[in-house]
């Protein structure tokens, strides 16, 4: 085999992809006519350039602008997380005091088009008589339109109705797109991953790479995206087709929840994605990142969990040691929902402990010190004795780890972020039969508790009967697992909105951080806690808005009513 193809990705392919093909793919926003020495069909004719090619797109998407940072940005402001920073908006959408003019949304949409640019090129340029089959040519193209799919979808998410661009930009008229109809942005969502179903690699098969896209992968993403066509805004019921896809995962067997005797698996899982070692049998698709900053290669695959959504270390000026800036807080609600005697996923997710600027690592008691009750599903490093906690000292021992390439950063991160897990799978085709049965099957109910098992939580029908034999009570059951569970993975903020409950929920929270033992109004620490609740408004709040930039240059993409 070609040892290319054994190669792990890493940020040395992406840099010399974007040397040569950014040169080829034309900016969105930039009116630059190719020359015909770079037209795409000299471009991708033999398996080695296509490999190097799609490594480009995989290092768009890990860039600042997309799963890197602002993945983490937009995603705060539900009932799981917010910006912690009282004196300033910079996270602005999760405060929802966003405009079209705000520059973290902006990043993430030029990301995505960039990632979906790169792979029109790689459609339309790779050369099939370069391959000895149609088998190896389309596992290739089949990769390009997993990733085009994944960002369309992304798009969606956040912005619903989008330009459609399935053709490389070639001049600046090409820019000019409407939105299409949200029918035919999820039409092409689900052809291309369902073409990348039929076409990838099994994770198994002889020449798949670990990390990269495969067909379980894709049949995972198809099941979360007729989800959200059965909710809003599209309303139009998948429930069968979420199912289908559900059931190709898990009846295939490979995929399976990583449980052990000591910690149940859901921490093994995280150290894994922490240390950059791919866990292949429950992460399904990660996105990748190795810090090589220091390596002269800082604007290629960097990647911020683990420091803006990661616990406070006090500021220490130690190269190399894992500082963070610790602006994501967790809401209590969220802190609320679990057992924390024996839910073991709670003392994992959510910090109960910092390091302070002396060395000691005291515990965080206060539900409401925003800037010390963080998200630790990510964290960078952990006491190597917890006993450590409630013993005042200085100078006390941790342990790192993220395993990185080069010295700790306190800016970017080696920390993997996981797309998609098997336990979402299980979870998805719970609410899908609850939906289509009008109540939980029993293997919704047998998906529900493997995942409450793994956790040490007893089944369901044992702690909560009730919720076993009724539709909604199972459906709220299935919207508090979900965030147990997937906190601080890009899905709650999405799954609130389709569900119609991102209102609700931001009034939950309002009224559980005001009913707090610890709350003071005047305190601005927890003024700044209820930004997010007292600016959502359920009329223009649901999606973004349009980029100013790109309704300033696309001539034929007007700004959303709700948003002029």
């Amino acid at each position: 085999m070609n040892k290319l193809r054994k190669m792990k990705f890493n940020r040395l392919n992406v840099a010399i992809i974007l040397l040569s093909i950014m040169i080829l793919g034309c900016d969105d926003y930039l009116d630059v006519t190719p020359e015909s020495v770079w037209e795409s069909g000299s471009f991708y004719s033999t398996p080695q350039e296509a490999e190097i090619a799609l490594a480009g797109i995989y290092g768009v998407l890990a860039d600042d602008g997309g799963y890197g940072r602002e993945e983490i940005i937009l995603g705060a402001g539900t009932d799981e997380y917010f910006y912690n920073r009282r004196f300033n908006e910079n996270w602005a959408v999760s405060l929802f005091r966003n405009t079209s003019a705000d520059q973290f949304s902006f990043n993430y949409w030029t990301t995505m088009y960039e990632a979906i640019n790169l792979a029109n090129l790689f459609i339309e340029s790779i050369d099939r008589s370069s391959f000895e089959t149609d088998e190896a040519y389309n596992a290739l193209v089949a990769e390009a339109r997993f990733l085009r799919a994944l960002s369309y979808f992304n798009l969606s998410n956040f912005w619903n109705e989008v330009p459609l661009r399935l053709t490389s930009s070639k001049t600046q008229e090409d820019n000019n797109v409407p939105a299409a109809p949200l029918a035919e942005v999820y039409e092409a969502i689900v052809e291309d991953f369902t073409f990348a179903s039929e076409n990838l690699p099994h994770p198994v098969d002889a020449g798949y790479i670990q990390g990269r896209a495969h067909k379980l992968a894709a049949h995972g993403l198809l099941a979360r995206v007729y989800l959200k066509m059965s909710g809003y805004p599209f309303k139009e019921p998948h429930y069968q087709q979420a199912i289908a896809h559900c059931e190709a995962v898990i009846n295939d067997g490979y995929h399976s929840l990583i449980t052990s005797s000591d910690t149940t698996g859901y921490r093994q899982v995280f150290l894994d994605i922490i240390g950059g070692v791919y866990n292949m049998r429950e992460v399904m698709f990660e996105i990748s990142f190795q810090n090589l900053r220091d390596q002269g290669l800082g604007g290629t695959t960097i990647g911020r969990h683990g420091s803006l959504n990661g616990i406070n270390f006090g500021s220490s000026n130690t190269l190399g040691d894992p500082n963070g800036f610790a602006q994501a807080g967790v809401y209590p609600i969220l802190a609320g929902l679990y057992d924390q005697v024996n839910d073991k996923r709670y003392l994992w997710n959510i910090a109960t402990f910092k390091r302070i600027g002396t060395g000691d690592i005291v515990r965080v008691t206060d539900e409401l010190a925003i800037r010390d009750f963080c998200p630790a599903k990510y964290k960078r490093w952990e006491p190597l004795d917890y006993a450590d906690i409630d013993i005042d000292g200085t100078n006390e021992n941790f342990v790192t780890l993220e395993n990185s390439a080069s010295e700790l950063n306190r800016n970017f991160t080696s920390v993997n972020f996981p797309v998609l897990r098997y336990s979402d799978i299980l979870l998805m085709y719970a609410e899908a039969s609850n939906e289509l049965n009008n109540g939980p099957s029993a293997l919704a109910i047998q998906y529900l508790n493997e995942v409450r098992n793994r956790a040490g939580l007893d089944d369901i029908e044992v702690e909560k009967p009730a919720v076993t034999a009724d539709k909604g009570l199972f459906f709220e059951e299935l919207v508090d697992e979900r965030t147990r569970e997937l906190c601080f993975e890009g899905v709650r903020r999405h799954d609130l909105i389709r569900w119609e409950l991102l209102g609700d929920k931001l009034g939950e929270v309002e009224a559980f951080v005001e009913g707090h033992p610890n709350f003071v109004a005047s305190n601005a620490d927890h003024q700044a806690a209820l930004r997010g609740p007292n600016n959502f408004d359920i009329n223009i709040h649901l999606s973004l808005p349009y980029p100013l930039v790109e309704v300033t240059v696309n001539q034929l993409l007007d700004q959303k009513q709700e948003w002029q």
